[in-house]
């Protein structure tokens, strides 16, 4: 009886969107907090469209809930890092 793990799809979106995350962070730290807000809101606008059109079995450990309560919370939480990163006020 073998016991691999065989890799599942949901790894890679996982790690993509987490690499997301990592570069939002990134653009953060080198660009400031507005277009680090932008792009973390953007990379969660693209988990919600992933976790919509991705099976279960694909999306991995992006599924958590129903789809629906998934995908509400995710684009509540794109639509509020896009809104705070317009609305932070820039360093002169």
């Amino acid at each position: 009886m073998s016991t691999e793990r065989v890799p599942t799809p949901g790894n890679a979106v996982l790690l993509a969107l987490v690499g997301g995350i990592a570069l939002a962070l990134l653009v953060t730290l080198l660009a400031g907090p507005a277009p680090g807000g932008v792009l973390l809101g953007a990379d969660l606008a693209v988990a919600a469209v992933l976790r919509l059109v991705l099976p279960v079995r694909v999306a991995g450990a992006l599924a958590v809930r129903s789809r629906a309560v998934d995908v509400a919370v995710l684009l509540v939480l794109a639509v509020s890092c896009l809104v705070l990163a317009g609305v932070v006020p820039t360093p002169v």
